[in-house]
């Protein structure tokens, strides 16, 4: 279920994945703050270099940068060395979020010898284990494998929207709605745990809609979530949605949004969560006057799914900047970001 020229689109954007990097080192290594176990804990997160996502062969989605960081040199036994750096590196934690450029569980992306020695190596020293993957790797025969380990494992699925028309032509996802669902119902047969990954405002969606489509999203995915995280868009290299962004066709969400989609949601049976990459910055999710305060209270109350500080902040802030944008939106086919493409402008970055 796929749109053919979005996907084409997509793909014309992507960067040979040849590149002189070193493969024995992971894309990126630290800690952070999670609640996986119910309760904020410090986390490790490692992102493994590899060849690549599967889906990067045909497309890619339309705001995915991660094929930036991939090297299709990657053999197991670089898989190997990373994987130890990454054992090295958990010096105070036991909670592992493990990332690579796809699917954790893609076995053309980490083969099978390079997962088994994950595994058995992460095994006597990680309490708590998050890994993401596509629906299409979540399957009986995979998830008793992970559970042969013994490792507390958690699994992480890109939904992005639960409305197929969404992922289809905003998303290039490649996938549906309802394999997410199958895809859930296995890892409930299997008693493992599932994280649900939302996207906030994908491209050729207004602001109030992005709004709307994560919180429904939310509503649709948390019976079969024990979490969920609502991810704003963020610009990433390489991609279409910074292509479009550079034109000024595309915004960010605003801060604000975010906040709304969290309040709005924080009674569902799931833990609702947002850590917004790059918020407050150009390329993320931000209010046009600037203010750490409002990541950080989203931040806070994520972790500690206590909404009441956000709420009462929320009510209290002056938001008309971000209520004429909604409406000056409505009276426009595209979305727009007028402001940042001045200043794009203006410092030359931008030709016209």
């Amino acid at each position: 279920m796929i749109n053919r020229d979005l996907a084409r689109e997509v793909k014309s954007l992507m960067p040979s994945r040849e590149r002189d990097t070193d493969r024995n080192s992971p894309v990126s290594m630290w800690n952070e703050m999670d609640r996986l176990r119910g309760t904020p804990e410090e986390t490790t997160v490692v992102i493994l270099r590899t060849r690549g996502c599967s889906w990067y062969d045909f497309s890619s989605c339309s705001m995915c940068g991660y094929f930036n960081d991939v090297n299709t040199n990657i053999s197991v036994d670089n898989l190997k060395v990373q994987i130890d750096r990454a054992y090295d590196f958990m010096e105070r934690t036991r909670i592992l979020k493990i990332f690579t450029s796809g699917s954790f569980l893609d076995q053309r992306e980490v083969p099978e010898e390079a997962f088994n020695y994950f595994m058995k190596k992460m095994s006597d020293k990680v309490e708590k284990l998050l890994v993401e993957s596509r629906t299409e790797y979540v399957t009986d025969k995979i998830m008793k494998k992970v559970k042969s380990y013994g490792v507390d494992t958690r699994i992480a699925i890109g939904v992005e929207s639960s409305n197929d028309y969404v992922i289809k032509n905003m998303v290039n996802k490649g996938t549906t709605f309802s394999k997410f669902i199958n895809a859930a119902k296995i890892l409930k047969n299997n008693k493992m745990e599932l994280r649900s990954y939302l996207l906030l405002k994908p491209p050729y969606m207004s602001e109030e809609g992005g709004v709307q489509d994560a919180i429904q999203s939310v509503k649709d995915c948390a019976p079969y979530s024990d979490d969920i995280s609502v991810n704003p868009m963020n610009i990433q290299k390489n991609t279409l949605v910074e292509k479009l962004w550079k034109k000024g066709e595309y915004r960010p969400p605003w801060l604000w949004s975010v906040v709304r989609v969290l309040l709005e949601t924080q009674n569902v049976k799931s833990d609702v969560i947002s850590y917004p990459t790059g918020g407050d910055r150009e390329r993320g999710a931000h209010n046009d006057d600037r203010n750490q305060e409002v990541v950080k209270l989203i931040f806070n109350a994520s972790l500690n799914q206590d909404f009441r500080d956000l709420e009462d902040y929320y009510n209290r802030a002056d938001k008309r900047k971000y209520m004429a944008h909604l409406k000056n939106e409505e009276c426009l086919p595209i979305q727009y970001d007028l402001d940042s493409f001045i200043r794009k402008i203006s410092a030359g970055s931008v030709k016209i």
